[in-house]
């Protein structure tokens, strides 16, 4: 271990762990590039995909299906990342988890040799990057607003 400091709480030592939850973010001291946090979002996002396929999968209207995902799919996939320095490989696996959801949500397969282009335009889902930097910029403006006193 790096850091042999016992820490002691009204006489209980504390454990010492890498990583932790806290308010449904992963906090780790080992892990600087976020990749772990990065995957509980995607299976966050696959929990909420899951709890709805029911939705997804059947022969209801597109523009449904996109309010679903926009309203319960993309926020478990972004919570959190305002706070978050976005990585270009974070930003290629979220690019890659939403891609692979619109598909299912149009029954199609790579095989039926559709774009990633003409799926978004049937979808017209939120894109995912771009609500993240959505986020981060709003993130910052209420950062910048806030007084010293």
């Amino acid at each position: 271990m790096e850091n042999d400091i016992l820490m002691y709480v009204n006489i209980t030592q504390s454990e010492n762990v890498e990583s932790y939850i806290y308010l449904g973010q992963r906090y780790s001291t080992r892990d600087k590039n976020q990749d772990k946090e990065i995957q509980r979002r995607i299976m966050a996002r696959r929990t909420a995909f899951a709890k709805h396929r029911d939705i997804f999968n059947d022969n209801i209207w597109t523009c449904l299906k996109r309010h679903v995902y926009d309203s319960c799919v993309l926020r478990a996939m972004t919570f959190a990342a305002d706070t978050r320095a976005p990585t270009t490989q974070a930003k290629n696996k979220l690019a890659a988890a939403q891609t692979k959801m619109e598909r299912s949500m149009l029954n199609i397969t790579y095989r039926d040799r559709k774009t990633n282009v003409w799926v978004r335009e049937k979808t017209k889902v939120t894109d995912v990057i771009e609500q993240v930097r959505r986020r981060k910029w709003t993130w910052a403006g209420h950062v910048s607003r806030i007084r010293d006193n």
